[in-house]
């Protein structure tokens, strides 16, 4: 299990604020002009901002305030209670109590699969959960042939989607995976509004020259290549830049609001293209990666998406 930490650092920082040890890394790090790893923590890169990866899950975190406060948030948020997340997260009831009441401070690990099972992921600032690895481990669990990327996260996520499953269905397996694991909470999810024709997505995804496949609504209900594609239509590529750059010219305006988007184009990890198949121009997703994608969105497709995987 791991969790990024991510902590900020003006060029020209001088003073060091004592009571975050994130703060003082980045402050020490810019003062050395090169990476410094303390022992609890990995350095990834440095560009202004200082982006580690926490190895030690049993580190304590005593720089943050009010831990209690803001898992009663997370716990509201998920509109779960302390039993339910305590299962969820793999943890006792005793724990999760303790936390809630500032008895405690909780390490990295514990904090962590408490934040997921209600639905979000930490690297000091909650965010709607978006895994790629929830995903594949779904795939992994109920798809014959499918070879999930060599991450050992992907083991951790099966253990999780086995305890945010009501059951051990394969339908509550892949509901858990798409909960945790959004494409159009990416944050290089590049999202649009408009009108375009699933010919012409197909098209640019062709025309970037890198693997492609069309998942969410046009996935769903496979219109034909001349059709406006339905809302939320996902298209996963190697190159986001240069599929942005061919649809310029489509009827389509970037958006920021994930209500109004009619197409999502999101980079792809190489393991999700396993199982695509072509449907005359258009080349698609994997079936249970296009109900996945369609659950994610909620609503009309997540229905529908339910009802097409009740008859697997």
């Amino acid at each position: 299990m791991s969790a990024g930490l991510r902590v900020s650092c003006s060029p020209g920082c001088t003073g060091r604020a004592k009571s975050s040890v994130a703060e003082e890394i980045a402050c020490l790090l810019e003062q050395r002009g090169e990476p410094y790893a303390p022992p609890c923590l990995d350095y990834l890169s440095w560009a202004g901002t200082a982006v580690f990866h926490i190895w030690d899950t049993d580190a304590m975190i005593p720089y943050m305030d009010s831990v209690g406060l803001t898992v009663h948030a997370w716990l509201a948020a998920g509109g779960l209670n302390a039993p339910a997340v305590a299962r969820r997260a793999g943890v006792s009831g005793s724990t999760v109590h303790r936390i809630l009441n500032d008895a405690v401070d909780p390490s990295i690990g514990t904090l962590r699969e408490i934040a997921l099972a209600c639905g979000i992921d930490i690297d000091l600032t909650a965010r709607p959960l978006s895994d790629p690895r929830a995903a594949a481990a779904a795939r992994a669990m109920l798809e014959n042939g499918y070879a999930p990327p060599a991450d050992p996260e992907v083991a951790v996520w099966r253990e999780r989607l086995i305890r945010f499953a009501r059951s051990g269905s394969p339908v509550e397996i892949v509901k858990a995976a798409a909960a945790s694991s959004s494409p159009l909470q990416r944050t290089d999810a590049v999202l649009f509004s408009g009108d375009v024709s699933l010919g012409r997505v197909a098209s640019a995804g062709d025309a970037s020259k890198g693997r492609w496949a069309v998942s969410g609504a046009s996935g769903l209900y496979l219109p034909p290549p001349s059709s406006e594609v339905p809302a939320v239509t996902i298209l996963w590529c190697e190159d986001t830049r240069t599929v942005t750059h061919l649809l310029a010219e489509a009827d389509l305006r970037q958006t920021h609001r994930r209500d109004r988007a009619v197409l999502a184009v999101v980079v792809s990890e190489p393991e999700l293209f396993a199982g695509s198949f072509a449907e005359g121009i258009v080349r698609y997703a994997a079936p249970i990666q296009i109900v996945i994608d369609c659950l994610a969105q909620g609503g009309a497709v997540a229905d529908a998406a339910i009802e097409e995987a009740m008859s697997w």
